[in-house]
């Protein structure tokens, strides 16, 4: 299922890059609370990695996405650039795709998609795709710092 972890990347980027529904547009947006942390992988920050956060149960709203920096930090954005994610609970999806030379994939608007790009998934499947991941996080109200440890192997 590594096309569902690439459609979920796809949908994250395009999102942050187009924008997408405003609260004056969609009035059905949730409250959205501030939400940031840190990625790492075996201990290391994990730089440009897309960070998905899914609404699971009774969870409002749409997925949230962020992108690590070269400290492997993230904020949490919703739609239209908007700050923050709603409350509730969330499976979350960690993807990094990686040229065979080890680089980061650089994906444009337009552009191959990372496997037609020659890109492999750097995170095993239990944490870049979907209906395998294995992380999980509560947002509680008024936000918070949610800090995700992720594995190799």
């Amino acid at each position: 299922m590594r096309i569902a972890g690439m459609a979920v990347a796809l949908v994250c980027l395009g999102m942050l890059a187009s924008g997408g529904c405003t609260p004056a547009a969609n009035p059905n947006i949730p409250e959205l609370v501030p939400v940031d942390g840190t990625v790492s992988m075996d201990g290391a920050p994990l730089a440009n990695a897309s960070v998905v956060f899914i609404p699971a149960g009774a969870t409002q709203g749409g997925p949230s996405y962020g992108l690590t920096d070269e400290g492997g930090r993230y904020a949490l954005e919703y739609q239209a650039g908007q700050k923050g994610a709603p409350v509730g609970e969330f499976k979350v999806v960690c993807s990094k795709w990686v040229m065979p030379d080890g680089s980061d994939y650089v994906g444009v608007p337009g552009g191959p998609s990372p496997m037609d790009a020659g890109a492999k998934e750097l995170l095993p499947a239990k944490y870049s795709e979907e209906y395998q991941t294995t992380l999980k996080a509560t947002i509680p109200p008024g936000g918070g710092t949610i800090n995700l440890e992720v594995t190799s192997k």
